[in-house]
C-alpha cells in the first residue's frame, strides 16, 4: 500500500538507499550518511531535560558517544581537521 499513497517513512528511504547500494564506495557512503544522521540525532537530544538531570559522568559518555559517530562518518569520507578548519 505504500507505493499506492506514496508515504515514505525514515526507515523506507534508509531501505532505498541500503539497496542502492551496488559497490564498496556506496556502502561507505551509506555508513557514513547514517553515522551523521545518529549523531545529529543524538547533538539534538543532548540538552533535554531527561539527559541533562542524568549526572555529569553520564552526559561525558553521552558527549563521547555523539563524537564518536561524527568521527566515524568523517573518517569513512577521509575528513581531516584541516579540511575542516574553516567549520
Amino acid at each position: 500500500m505504500q507505493h499506492i499513497r506514496n508515504i515514505e517513512t525514515e526507515q523506507s528511504k534508509r531501505d532505498a538507499r541500503w539497496n542502492a547500494a551496488r559497490t564498496l564506495d556506496d556502502c561507505n557512503a551509506y555508513m557514513a550518511i547514517e553515522a551523521q544522521r545518529v549523531g545529529a540525532l543524538g547533538f539534538e537530544k543532548m540538552h533535554d531535560r531527561n539527559y541533562t538531570i542524568r549526572g555529569p559522568s553520564f552526559m561525558r559518555g553521552y558527549r563521547s558517544m555523539v563524537e564518536g559517530h561524527y568521527r566515524y562518518a568523517r573518517e569513512i569520507m577521509g575528513v581531516t581537521d584541516q579540511d575542516q578548519l574553516y567549520a
